[in-house]
């Protein structure tokens, strides 16, 4: 479980959230944009190797990264190489996830990698059905005690969090914006990623605060779903879930859309059918489920705590699974 490394870019910051949690072993490398990038990234990676590492696992398969495994698979025969998929079919409407996806699994067809990790069951069990070499990771993200922060303490307002950390059509903003309409006495507490946002709020009325995340990284995260009485990560698609995960390990209920493999087991279905929804788009099913959650606040803790303890253990062994496959 140690001789491995893991590596990262910078493009896909809120996956690095939950993908560095998992792999204590992590390094950044540069997207593959020049001849500049590879050799630096070249260079890195065969200091890793001299080093000792035997295995390298690539976070998504981003620019150029594609040469540089080829060309590291040549030199380095011995050396196992794996990729964890940081895309769903629904994303490969955009063209540079298109093109990454089908290079990843025209290595995979060659034997150039020895995996590819898909975080969602049910795109591996597609891809393990064509005939890919392929595993199940279960996404997750354990919160150590020292990196919580204090709980908001309860007043009259009820503050609502809405952190989308990209402007894209999947993250669903506007209708997630929408909710607070429908909540009284409620402030809406919203990273303004648009101008567009703050003119939506502010037609619809809502009471929001303009609350801005300069840096999309865990600390940035953490603090902001610390403040709030409840978040809402209502994502249209998503193999990541950083803010749910960050918020639930804070205590703050966090309302999901339904794009999640956990929370499947009937054991726990009445956590789920308090804080997953059935239907991103709807508003005001989502208000209601909100002021569900805010008046059932410590069960719904209570079940995540209880749930989560079993599931590290299932995390855990997937990512040892697919260390040493």
């Amino acid at each position: 479980m140690e001789n491995y490394i893991l590596l990262y870019g910078d493009k896909k910051k809120e996956d690095n959230i939950c993908i560095k949690n998992m792999f204590k072993n992590n390094k950044q490398i540069n997207l593959g944009w020049t001849d500049f990038d590879y050799n630096k990234n070249m260079k890195t990676i065969e200091e890793l190797i001299e080093s000792g590492i035997k295995q390298i696992i690539f976070s998504g398969l981003e620019i150029g990264w594609n040469k540089e495994i080829k060309d590291l698979k040549e030199k380095y025969k011995d050396i196992k190489i794996k990729v964890i998929c940081t895309t769903q079919d629904s994303l490969l409407y955009y063209d540079y996830e298109r093109q990454n996806f089908f290079d990843l699994l025209e290595l995979s067809k060659n034997n150039v990698i020895d995996d590819i990790a898909f975080l969602r069951k049910g795109q591996y069990e597609i891809y393990k059905s064509l005939g890919y070499k392929c595993s199940f990771l279960r996404e997750n993200y354990i919160l150590d005690k020292e990196n919580k922060k204090e709980a908001k303490k309860k007043n009259e307002i009820i503050d609502i969090g809405i952190y989308p950390l990209n402007y894209t059509w999947d993250k669903n903003v506007f209708n997630q914006l929408c909710i607070a309409k429908y909540i009284e006495n409620s402030n809406l507490n919203y990273n303004e990623l648009d101008e567009r946002m703050t003119d939506f709020v502010n037609t619809m009325d809502i009471n929001g605060t303009i609350d801005k995340i300069e840096d999309i990284d865990e600390k940035s995260i953490i603090e902001k779903t610390a403040k709030n009485d409840i978040n809402i990560s209502l994502s249209f698609t998503e193999y990541m879930h950083p803010v749910f995960w960050i918020s639930m390990e804070q205590g703050v209920p966090c309302i999901i859309g339904n794009t999640i493999d956990f929370l499947q087991d009937e054991k726990v279905s009445k956590l789920k059918n308090y804080i997953v929804t059935t239907a991103e788009d709807n508003s005001i099913i989502n208000s209601k489920m909100v002021e569900k959650c805010l008046g059932n606040k410590d069960e719904i803790i209570k079940l995540y705590k209880d749930w989560k303890e079993e599931y590290n253990n299932l995390a855990k062994q997937s990512l040892k699974e697919f260390i040493e496959k």
